[in-house]
């Protein structure tokens, strides 16, 4: 029996933990092409066309509007791995990878451009190309010691495979070069059975096409992001395992025609570049847009809250109430704590801290001692009773009933003055 002033979880209700996560970053990809809800202008005011990617924005959770707070890829890249916007890339502090470490997670790469060298040290395995070629390239491959060999074996088939994908001239090579980054972490996905894991995936060619081949190759290889990006879904849907899907920036054109770009001063500052896409597919994620105003400093503790890791990161982001179930954390709870909804008591606690896991949004009530406290559960909540006021339920009845009469009483003045006045 739990004493007072000890800490006890109480699993209310199932929780799903998926067995695994996926961050895919898609380096250039403005939301404002590929979201329903916003459109992309080119700088001289051209309305530029978009791109379909069903497998993005056809289930999840959306978070409609997500920016990021500078728009350059390795900077970028560092913000997103810590969940703080000053992060500094060639010193970054503690990542989401070391908390995923901490909690027995194997961490793992693959990927195209962008990442400055503490990020690859980050990795119990990387297979990454060590320039921005679109041909000619040779992914590299590395490993801390006790990899599993199952993985070295997988990444040296996909290092040999590179060359095919990104053999083709045109925007065709551009779609392949993103397509073997895509389907090489399906297949990773697929012979991690078993080993729970944190990859980063990052795809470059949206990134080259806009800045390389103007707003219609750019588009053109957004919309080809859609089928290796359905292969991914699915891999991870049969394997348990959750996929975020967002990118490190958007890109901006002068015009309809014009080649763009996303860091330069006349770029930097327009919606086209700041505006990111963020998708939460997987177990333990509802299907919902979410609205308001978002930043890629909240997808860390969003990907530590859904895979329920504990870490002790000064986050500078929230996570996004996304999740199926929350968790309400009660400290100061007094002897007999319970937990109600509805009319029915869902759960006992404990005297002092408990926390009570597994809640659907709603409204809840903590009852001890005749007391009662009111919470509303719209994400991780936190409760502290010590000292708080409660009002007895008797009390409460009380109060209604004289608010009642108050109303009632208010009314009949009210109506009386109406009559008066018409003397």
């Amino acid at each position: 029996m739990p004493g007072v002033g000890s800490a006890i979880d109480v699993q209310v209700g199932p929780q799903a933990q998926p067995g695994g996560a996926v961050i895919l970053v898609v380096d250039g990809l403005g939301a404002s092409y590929v979201y329903p809800e916003h459109r992309a202008y080119a700088l001289d005011g051209s309305p530029l066309e978009g791109a379909v990617l069903f497998n993005l924005t056809g289930g999840g959770a959306r978070a409609v509007d997500v920016q990021v707070p500078v728009p350059e890829t390795t900077k970028s890249h560092s913000v997103l791995i810590t969940g703080n916007s000053g992060t500094d890339p060639d010193n970054s502090g503690p990542t989401i990878f070391d908390a995923a470490r901490a909690n027995g997670y194997l961490c793992l790469a693959v990927l195209e451009r962008g990442d400055a060298m503490p990020v690859l040290q980050e990795m119990d395995g990387v297979l990454y190309l060590g320039d921005n070629a679109l041909h000619g390239a040779e992914p590299i491959p590395g490993f801390r010691a006790g990899a599993p060999p199952g993985l070295r074996y997988r990444f040296q088939v996909w290092r040999d495979r590179f060359a095919r994908y990104s053999a083709p001239q045109g925007e065709a090579g551009y779609a392949g070069y993103n397509a073997w980054a895509l389907d090489a972490a399906a297949d990773i996905v697929q012979n991690l059975s078993g080993q729970r894991f944190l990859m980063l995936v990052n795809v470059g060619a949206v990134d080259s096409a806009g800045h390389n081949l103007g707003a219609d190759g750019y588009r053109q290889t957004v919309q080809a992001l859609d089928v290796p990006l359905g292969r991914l879904v699915e891999a991870c849907r049969r394997n348990n395992v959750l996929l975020a899907v967002t990118a490190d920036h958007g890109m901006v054109f002068p015009s309809a025609t014009g080649k763009g770009g996303h860091s330069a001063e006349k770029y930097a500052s327009r919606p086209e570049a700041l505006r990111v896409p963020l998708v939460f597919l997987g177990p333990g994620v509802e299907e919902l847009n979410l609205a308001g105003r978002w930043s890629e400093v909240d997808i860390a503790p969003t990907v530590q809250s859904i895979l329920n890791i504990s870490s002790k990161m000064t986050l500078e982001g929230k996570s996004l109430p996304i999740r199926e179930d929350f968790n309400l954390h009660v400290t100061g709870a007094p002897v007999g704590l319970e937990l109600w909804r509805d009319g029915e008591r869902l759960a006992n606690g404990s005297a002092g801290e408990n926390c009570f896991r597994g809640l659907p949004r709603g409204q809840y009530s903590l009852k001890a001692g005749g007391k009662e406290w009111a919470v509303l559960v719209n994400g991780d909540a936190a409760m502290d009773l010590a000292g708080k006021g409660a009002m007895p339920g008797s009390s409460k009845k009380i109060l209604g009933v004289i608010l009642i009469l108050a109303i009632n009483l208010a009314g009949i003045v009210i109506i009386f003055r109406i009559w008066k006045g018409r003397d």
